[in-house]
């Protein structure tokens, strides 16, 4: 049987904090509007201020639903379930609050050396209910490691915003920013929901802060969850040209043998 909770009790404090992943979900008031679902699994991104209310560091990406949706009615679920252990399934309902990265309040709760890369705002849920239920269906999952393709992606478009703000005086709310840069995702991708719902704000004219972790290779974890996205995207480009000039040179060698091949009687 479930059972209710007003807020977050202490043994199900303790069992979030060891969980891996969490879902978010959101809808927006029209009645055909997209109900959205958002896995979340950064190590280090989920906050418990109280058994009241918790915060999370909110990723950059292809939508904007959650922060749209929250935006007009607040309305937001949190789910994490065991996929190990004894089998449980814990959900937080609440009112949502959107904080943009670079407001005061983001900056209070993430202050710049601690943030991850492509890092774009603070959700945060005031809870008034909790709901803790068996998770029987839920299968077992053995955990492997963090993905980190996203955080080494983004913190390369942020070094492009950084470098574009170095070489001009012009502010930050009126520049032109780069096209590989992450503002650029953010016009492109967050200003409005798949229902045309507001989403980010401010962030576009805040201003552009990039954190080179060192001691990090692009394959190394350092001990707070962060990866050096900077070491990781100059690899990556000395990579794409070592594959160019590796696969030019064999496409020069196949058309010098297929012209061989031709001409020989």
């Amino acid at each position: 049987m479930g059972k209710f909770f007003d807020e977050i009790p202490p043994h199900i404090v303790s069992w979030i904090q060891r969980q891996k992943m969490f879902w978010v979900a959101t809808a927006p008031m029209t009645a055909d509007g997209h109900v959205n679902v958002s896995p979340k699994g950064y190590a280090g991104t989920f906050h418990i201020v109280d058994s009241k209310k918790v915060w999370y560091e909110d990723m950059s990406g292809s939508g904007v639903e959650t922060i749209a949706h929250i935006r007009e009615n607040g309305r937001m679920t949190i789910m994490f379930c065991a996929f190990e252990g004894a089998p449980q399934i814990v959900r937080l309902f609440g009112t949502g609050t959107v904080y943009e990265v670079d407001t005061p309040e983001y900056n209070a709760m993430i202050p710049v050396e601690k943030r991850i890369e492509g890092s774009r705002s603070v959700i945060m849920l005031d809870i008034y209910k909790v709901s803790s239920s068996c998770g029987y269906g839920v299968p077992y999952y053995t955990y492997k490691a963090p993905r980190k393709t996203l955080r080494s992606f983004l913190g390369k478009m942020e070094g492009e915003d950084l470098k574009a703000a170095a070489s001009t005086g012009t502010p930050h709310d009126e520049m032109t920013w780069p096209e590989k840069g992450i503002r650029a995702l953010w016009k492109t991708s967050n200003l409005t929901s798949l229902d045309g719902l507001p989403g980010l704000q401010s962030a576009l004219g805040s201003a552009p802060v990039f954190v080179d972790r060192e001691g990090a290779s692009e394959l190394e974890e350092l001990s707070d969850g962060g990866y050096n996205s900077r070491r990781w995207g100059e690899r990556w480009n000395a990579l794409l040209d070592t594959r160019f000039i590796a696969g030019a040179t064999v496409g020069v060698a196949a058309s010098i043998i297929s012209t061989r091949l031709l001409a020989t009687p």
